[in-house]
């Protein structure tokens, strides 16, 4: 049976409740079942249990969510539009987060999304890039580099050594590439850095049950990873035409080669494994510290660069250690903001279905046309296709976490979040992600 345990903490100045919210994995597959919250209560109870609030449930609940390691706890902060700056609620949040793993003159590469040159929450906000670059200098990193190379539809790299499009240009016009400058970050472009000499080919894990990987070749992924102490992801929260979704696990895909890119989309039957799996090569596991995102605002519906665009209200800022366990509640504050927040603007982008396989196999034929370059890899063959994976159905159905988690050991009994903020809709939040959030029994 699942349960959704909350209990007290410390209050900070920015915060008016801190709560800690446990989900369990074989609970959420069986959601008749869950009990219904109310705000009163300070732990939910089984049938079979009392539905009165003891002393001894709080602090069972308490002690529960304390047992957690900081390594896979998930930290939320839910805040009201009118409830201080941006600016001081990131910073809330991150006061919170565990930066241990870092050393004095270590060296950072911040991974944001900009796919394009568009503005949040088509891409990271320069906000979450400029607090996350400031807090990391602050706490003693040497050198903290911005990395990324934009999606294929305008920045391309190939094997020839000719170039179209520039990630350095894009993130300017989005406001990331000054935002990570004037925090005092380097900025590293990895389609500069040449086709062969800026890429190393991944060290892949293997599959569950020792099964080879997903990918048909090795992909290549930036050298720069390689050149760094750590690795921060920076993603938004945002809809996804082909994959219905971009979180945390998609963000690497930036990381990929232009070549590895077109193997990833034409092997479309194992896309979702694919990306999944690029976050779990050696050389991004070993490195990958901490991933935070702040919604200001939420793409809804078509993505990456378009579609149904809400103001985020209120605001979300999500972080955790375990990149799995961080968009297994992404997932589910994607569900709510879709079932609760109405778009504010609409601009142009397919929404999620059935067809997104189509939408992907015309995808792989029109990049070469679009940029003028031919977009080809070695070991394709032709365009595969793949059923749509419902993940707003949770466990199994969302084809990225089960193979996240497959590949980490296996389903958490449960996820210890810790929310904090002031949110109004706080409690209508933690209730609706404790009965969605797709883990896996």
């Amino acid at each position: 049976m699942a349960m959704l345990q909350r209990g007290a903490a410390t209050l900070s100045p920015m915060v008016s409740r801190r709560r800690f919210l446990e989900l369990s994995g074989k609970g959420l597959l069986a959601l008749p079942t869950l009990p219904a919250l109310s705000a009163a209560t300070s732990c939910a109870t089984t049938p079979a249990a009392t539905s009165s609030v003891s002393a001894a449930a709080t602090t069972s609940a308490t002690a529960a969510a304390s047992t957690s390691t900081l390594l896979d706890r998930v930290h939320l902060g839910l805040f009201g539009r009118d409830d201080g700056s941006l600016e001081s609620q990131i910073a809330s949040v991150l006061s919170g987060l565990d930066f241990s793993w870092l050393s004095p003159g270590d060296s950072v590469m911040v991974k944001v999304a900009s796919n394009s040159g568009e503005l949040h929450p088509a891409t990271t906000h320069p906000t979450a890039v400029s607090m996350m670059v400031k807090a990391l200098l602050e706490r003693g990193a040497g050198r903290v580099i911005l990395g990324e190379q934009s999606g294929v539809a305008s920045v391309r790299l190939i094997r020839d050594g000719r170039r179209v499009g520039s990630s350095r240009e894009l993130m300017t016009k989005n406001g990331i590439l000054g935002a990570a400058v004037e925090a005092g970050a380097e900025v590293c472009c990895f389609e500069e850095h040449g086709f062969h000499d800026g890429y190393v080919m991944a060290r892949l894990p293997r599959g569950p049950h020792g099964m080879p990987s997903s990918w048909r070749r090795a992909p290549h992924i930036a050298r720069a990873i390689t050149e760094v102490d750590h690795i921060v992801y920076l993603p938004r929260l945002s809809a996804h035409t082909l994959s219905g979704y971009t979180h945390g696990h998609k963000i690497a895909i930036g990381f990929l080669r232009d070549d590895s890119r077109h193997l990833m989309h034409a092997d479309g039957e194992r896309l979702y494994e694919q990306y999944t799996e690029v976050n779990y090569c050696e050389e991004i596991r070993s490195r990958l510290r901490l991933t935070v995102t702040v919604a200001d605002a939420v793409l809804l519906d078509g993505g990456p660069d378009g579609g149904l665009i809400s103001l985020a209200d209120p605001r979300m800022i999500l972080a955790s250690r375990n990149l799995a366990n961080h968009d297994a509640v992404s997932v589910g504050l994607l569900g709510w903001a879709k079932a609760n927040l109405h778009h504010t603007s609409l601009t142009a982008g397919l929404p999620f279905g059935a067809w997104a396989s189509l939408t992907n196999a015309g995808f792989v034929s029109a990049v070469g046309t679009a940029t003028g370059l031919p977009w080809t890899s070695d070991d394709a063959e032709g365009i595969s296709l793949y059923p749509a994976h419902d993940f707003l159905k949770g466990g199994s159905a969302d084809r990225c976490l089960a193979h996240a988690y497959a590949l980490t050991g296996g389903v958490p009994d449960r996820i210890a979040v810790d929310v904090s903020g002031s949110a109004a809709a706080e409690d209508d939040i933690v209730a609706f992600v404790g009965k969605t959030v797709p883990l896996l029994v």
